[in-house]
């Protein structure tokens, strides 16, 4: 019985938290439809966050490894991609409604043991139920190639998100194939854990993790790994700031702050890197090269 209480009293706790559970605002604005049908809902507009992100510019302190918590809420279309069966945690982001995407390998389980963690910011809020969202069908890149060529998969999702301040879409780039310049700055967001690898990472970290990194020139990338295609992937890192993705990370997003229209855009998904306590540039699977594939799944 006394069990039983601490259960319910941890749920509870869980539950009532009115900053990690949007649940409670569905349930407002279901109410408020209900006593004026004629309030429009919030439509996604992407690239944008209600809550302003407080951004590094070159950290004071050297996972992401080395990055500092993110304001909450102000990713909100970070996601946590979870494989129930194999216990395999990795990052997506939200695109559209109904429609995640994440990295290829972070597909471990069959779609009906993953789940989608959205409006989230730190541990608390990942273990909230009411933040869970049950996958109707996967697609993984028809050429994705086991670590890590064409390394993107996209999730849809069976219930449909509502739009609030801690559920928003990434817009995508304009264009198929849109080269980045070297050294523009770029963001990585995650929840992975503090070591390269094991069991110490079951949970990743407490609250999300920001990280500012820098693209680097293909050539540069293809000195660090022989197989870095430059046509498929990018690499970025901050060796300064001892800034770069670790296990957990896979599948997040790679993010350019545009500054003419003030939006969010994906440029990339984390894929691979050396994995090692030496910061080397990480890999990330470029979205505009596979822009074509994505938008036939919106």
């Amino acid at each position: 019985m006394k069990f039983s209480i601490i259960v319910y009293f941890l749920w509870l706790i869980l539950c009532v938290q009115p900053v990690e559970n949007h649940f409670f605002n569905w349930i407002w604005n279901k109410v408020q439809h209900t006593f004026d049908p004629n309030k429009s809902q919030r439509v996604f507009d992407c690239g944008t966050s209600d809550i302003l992100p407080i951004l590094p510019a070159k950290m004071d302190t050297p996972r992401v490894t080395g990055g500092l918590s993110a304001v909450d809420h102000s990713f909100p279309w970070m996601v946590n991609v979870v494989n129930l069966k194999s216990l395999k945690s990795c990052g997506g982001a939200i695109i559209g409604p109904d429609t995640i995407v994440t990295a290829a390998h972070c597909i471990i389980d069959q779609p009906e043991y993953i789940t989608v963690i959205a409006g989230a910011a730190n541990l608390f809020g990942r273990l909230n139920l009411f933040n869970y969202y049950a996958v109707s069908q996967v697609i993984v890149h028809p050429n994705y190639i086991s670590c890590c060529d064409n390394d993107v998969a996209i999730i849809k999702l069976k219930k449909v998100l509502e739009r609030s301040e801690m559920i928003n879409s990434i817009c995508l780039p304009a264009e198929q194939n849109q080269e980045l310049k070297p050294e523009t700055t770029a963001f990585i967001v995650g929840w992975g854990g503090k070591y390269p690898s094991g069991d110490l990472n079951t949970f990743g970290s407490f609250h999300l993790k920001q990280g500012l990194v820098y693209i680097k020139s293909n050539d540069y990338c293809k000195q660090i790994y022989g197989t870095f295609d430059e046509k498929d992937e990018i690499c970025a890192t901050n060796t300064h700031d001892n800034v770069d993705s670790r296990e957990g990370d896979s599948g997040g997003p790679l993010m350019i702050l545009n500054k003419t229209d003030n939006r969010w855009y994906l440029f990339g998904v984390t894929s691979h890197g050396a994995n090692t306590q030496t910061i080397q540039p990480g890999v990330y699977s470029s979205i505009s090269a596979k822009l074509d594939f994505i938008k036939k799944y919106l």
